[in-house]
């Protein structure tokens, strides 16, 4: 109930602000009637919390009692209130109201764990130990009539043409508290005797009565007859006079105890209102009331004595504290009607505007467009717009009117009419093909990096000059393979490509002319020695020059060389063939060079 209660706060006040930004004036509420009549209808949980006087002497010499824990569960109220309220002041947002307030409430006050052991006398003048227990929660069910006088601080604010917030606050002086009860209690009355001599009777008062005892108790009964009827037992003992009995309920279940009247409570009710006309408005909102209620105790209470004897436990309480809080829905009657005859909540005496209907704010004149410049005065009057345009709209707020605007969407630059240049290119985002990089008109606004020609969105090699035919990316020499005389010189590098061990096509004749002379002679074998260029780390390259070097054997022993005739190494960048400041030379340096050996020494 309590997550429930704060959301609907929650939901009131975000309403509340919601509407506050629409522009409606609070001065709405001026144009209301001062007298309201409200009518409203309350619902929701009831909890009590109980002061009981300690009524513990009234049993004699008592020994091993509890008088028990007394609780209040399953509370419920409703009701509701008829108010009669007067607003002051020139807003009349504040105001004071008075009426009646009926409560009708409900609920169980409990009994707990109830068990006296007290010294009495029976019906022959003998003394013993009576003992009474409780069978379970004695539970009285109450019905509770509740009637007061409120006298309230009112406050109300119209915040929109349907919506507005209202709120009590202030006193409770009750009238009457009456509590009807009807009680489920059922107890077991037992007695324990202790003989002087064969006929004289006296009060054991040890917490453990003596074994020697006579017991009128069920378990001592149940003890030495498992079998026995206990219930007609006990019902023949008290037909005889005693004052035993199991299970006895009370003679008279039902009773009235009322609470001292003219105690002074609090009722926090705030609401939302919704406003069918500017006469009539519901309510919807919560509530919460407390009360302190005192209460005469009997000074000689004991819950019971005789056997089917009962008197309630409200009758022990001295006084009680009542919390109630629920949701409230109601209507609040607006006395009085004042003209108007454009129905736009402004009375004719203080319409600027009485025959079009207008916003309260610009007394009675209409703003077509809701950006607070009345249509008369608007050069926009169907679109929202600025007071500094004169009522015309902005959207991207770059300072150039939505008409003049050719970019309206998006904040842009005076010479541009209104369109954005975000890479400072002079060419406006619209026409830029690359609007995040400056770059050329030629190229539609895109730039060339490497002055090839070709612009860097369409250049696969932005930053390395080349021809169009090889999209802008620089051709790579192939590896001479026949020199002048005819020959293969074996010890011409084998290039590859960055980052790679693919063997081209043109280094196909060095391989072949390696293995052709290896496998001429028994003693010959070939050394294979891998390179790479600056790029990368040495570690990385490191492990690439080995790969080249490796597939470069791999691609002698697919030719029919013996892998075992192969030997291989990788250099890293070490060694390099030229230098690694330009394309060319790190191109050089991605090599692998063969070199035919004797294994004989």
């Amino acid at each position: 109930m309590k997550k429930l209660l704060l959301l609907i706060i929650g939901l009131q006040a975000s309403l509340y602000a919601g509407a506050q930004t629409t522009g409606y004036s609070s001065h709405g509420d001026s144009l209301l009637s001062r007298w309201v009549i409200d009518v409203n209808a309350m619902g929701g949980i009831l909890m009590q919390d109980y002061t009981t006087k300690n009524t513990l002497a009234n049993y004699p010499n008592a020994v091993n009692s509890n008088l028990g824990h007394m609780n209040f569960t399953n509370g419920g109220s409703v009701g509701g209130d008829l108010q009669v309220g007067y607003f002051w002041g020139k807003k009349r947002h504040f105001g004071v109201g008075t009426g009646i307030n009926y409560m009708y409430q409900f609920g169980d006050a409990g009994l707990k764990d109830f068990h006296v052991e007290y010294q009495a006398t029976d019906y022959n003048n003998n003394i013993y130990r009576q003992v009474i227990s409780s069978n379970y929660k004695v539970s009285d069910n109450l019905t509770i009539n509740n009637l007061n006088i409120p006298l309230v601080l009112k406050y109300k604010n119209r915040f929109s043409k349907h919506w507005g917030f209202t709120a009590d606050a202030g006193a409770m002086f009750n009238l009457q508290m009456v509590n009807d009860y009807k009680t489920n209690g059922s107890f077991n009355y037992e007695a324990i005797y202790k003989f002087a001599d064969g006929s004289h009777t006296v009060y054991d008062n040890s917490p453990v009565p003596a074994s020697t005892d006579y017991f009128i108790t069920k378990a001592e009964f149940l003890r030495n007859n498992p079998n026995g009827n206990v219930q007609a037992y006990f019902d023949n003992l008290r037909a005889q006079g005693n004052n035993v009995g199991l299970n006895v309920t009370a003679n008279q279940s039902k009773g009235t105890v009322k609470y001292n009247s003219g105690s002074v409570g609090l009722l926090l009710r705030p609401a939302m209102n919704l406003f069918l006309s500017d006469h009539v408005a519901l309510n919807f909102g919560v509530y919460y009331v407390y009360q302190t209620f005192k209460n005469d105790a009997m000074s000689d209470y004991m819950v019971t004595r005789k056997v089917g004897d009962y008197n309630s436990s409200l009758k022990s309480v001295s006084s009680v504290n009542t919390h109630n809080v629920g949701l409230n829905v109601g209507a609040r009657f607006f006395l009085g009607k004042a003209k108007d005859r454009d129905h736009d909540g402004v009375p004719d005496r203080k319409d600027l505007c009485p025959d079009d209907s207008g916003n309260i704010a610009f007394q009675g004149c209409p703003d077509r467009d809701g950006d607070g410049i009345i249509d008369k005065e608007d050069k926009c009057p169907d679109v929202k717009g600025l007071l500094k345009y004169n009522g015309c709209p902005d959207t991207d707020g770059d300072g150039i009117i939505d008409q003049d605007d050719a970019c309206p969407l998006v904040a842009g630059l005076p010479q541009f009419h209104g369109c954005p240049d975000r890479d400072g290119d002079g060419i406006p985002d619209k026409d830029d093909a690359c609007p995040d990089v400056p770059g050329l008109a030629q190229y539609h606004g895109c730039p060339d990096t490497d002055g090839d020609g070709i612009p860097d969105n369409e250049d696969k090699c932005p930053t390395v000059a080349g021809p169009a035919s090889n999209n802008g990316c620089p051709e790579e020499p192939k590896p001479t393979a026949v020199p002048e005389d005819g020959r293969i010189d074996v010890s011409t590098p084998i290039l590859f490509d960055i980052n790679k061990t693919t063997i081209h096509k043109s280094s196909m004749p060095i391989l072949q002319e390696a293995a052709k002379e290896v496998n001429e002679y028994q003693d010959a074998y070939i050394h294979v020695d891998g390179y790479t260029d600056a790029t990368g780390t040495k570690a990385y390259n490191q492990k690439l020059s080995v790969r080249r070097a490796a597939a470069v054997k791999g691609a002698l022993k697919k030719l029919g060389v013996n892998g075992q005739k192969v030997k291989t190494a990788g250099h890293g960048e070490s060694h390099p063939a030229a230098t690694n400041k330009t394309s060319e030379g790190r191109m050089q340096n991605r090599r692998a060079i063969i070199e035919i050996r004797s294994s004989k020494k």
